[in-house]
């Protein structure tokens, strides 16, 4: 049986007479009640940071020159503590970059619809040449594109273009209203173009709605643009939550005009206070004036919110990567 001693008696064991190995066997039978004690299945520390490695002891046998036959003493020497605690953390850390690279690859093969859009299919989706089919949705993006309000808004460096629909994976749109249920050509044709000021203090958004979002002909439902007005308030406000995502507590509405079907629309946000965990805003839904047009557009709907981050939602949200993504899924 492979036997534990302290270093120092080990040291003392290198000149050993019968005396000494008297003195030996002591520490050898407590060492054997504490195993049967204590067995090494327990799930302790000493357990961990010893068991793996009894093959590893150094063994040293020892002639004593004495009696008859001679006795031998055969003793083993345990690594450091510092040497375990080496092995142990090894271990561990292999084991987790085997988990999460395990997992990586078998997302990729099996779910490669789980991927987060990068950087370059947002790109992509901005140069509709390159992955639209439809005239009508290229003739939509061409209009949007080349509007001289977005110009203008290319021009504020203080603000961010994105396509927020294009950071959801592709795998959760179907089930999503606005990122998929009602995206298509003569509804929401193309994803919402947006630019946001990185704080939360600012945001526009620019879109088009088409025929069949109707709840009246001719009418752009009032529960879309509601919806619209809310998913746009809470992308303004987000980057100012301490976790940048909230909930909607409350929303008021206020229609000012019809929205008719088969126009584009622009929608300017502002967030205005926050408190904590709070953020309220406020916003406009206009008409897109036309090209060359003087003044803002047509006034349709008014919209304040207030936004409240949910308690204890920082672990989560640690945990979800990208936290942009996560914002646009729940704002979607």
């Amino acid at each position: 049986m492979a036997t534990l001693l302290p270093r120092t008696l080990l040291r003392a064991s290198r000149s050993i007479t019968p005396a000494r190995a008297s003195l030996l066997e002591q520490p050898l039978q407590a060492q054997r009640i504490c195993q049967r004690a204590f067995p090494r299945s327990n799930l302790s520390y000493r357990a961990l940071s010893t068991f793996p490695w009894k093959q590893q002891y150094q063994t040293h046998t020892y002639d004593t020159g004495e009696g008859n036959p001679p006795v031998k003493i055969q003793i083993q020497e345990p690594p450091s503590i510092f040497s375990r605690i080496l092995r142990f953390a090894g271990r561990t850390v292999g084991g987790i970059l085997i988990v999460t690279f395990g997992s990586v690859i078998a997302l990729v093969i099996y779910e490669p619809n789980m991927i987060v859009a990068t950087t370059e299919a947002t790109r992509m989706a901005m140069h509709p040449e390159e992955g639209i089919s439809d005239e009508q949705t290229l003739e939509i993006e061409a209009y949007i594109q080349n509007h001289p309000i977005i110009q203008k808004l290319r021009e504020d460096k203080t603000l961010i273009e994105t396509r927020p629909h294009l950071e959801i994976p592709t795998i959760f749109r179907p089930n999503m209203l606005t990122a998929g249920v009602l995206t298509g050509p003569d509804r929401i044709a193309v994803p919402p173009l947006v630019f946001a000021d990185k704080h939360g203090k600012r945001l526009f958004a620019i879109l088009h709605v088409g025929e069949q979002l109707c709840g009246h002909p001719g009418v752009v439902h009032g529960g879309l643009l509601a919806t619209l007005m809310d998913e746009t308030l809470a992308r303004c406000c987000f980057p100012a939550l301490p976790n940048k995502v909230g909930m909607t507590a409350n929303l008021d509405l206020n229609y000012r005009a019809p929205c008719k079907a088969n126009q584009f629309i622009i929608i300017k946000a502002e967030t205005t206070k926050v408190e904590g965990r709070k953020a309220w805003a406020s916003g406009r839904l206009e008409s897109l004036p036309e090209p060359g047009a003087e003044g803002d557009g047509r006034l349709l709907v008014e919209a304040s919110v207030l936004m409240i981050e949910p308690k204890n939602i920082g672990p989560l949200m640690r945990e979800v990567s990208p936290g942009k993504t996560v914002a646009a899924i729940v704002s979607g």
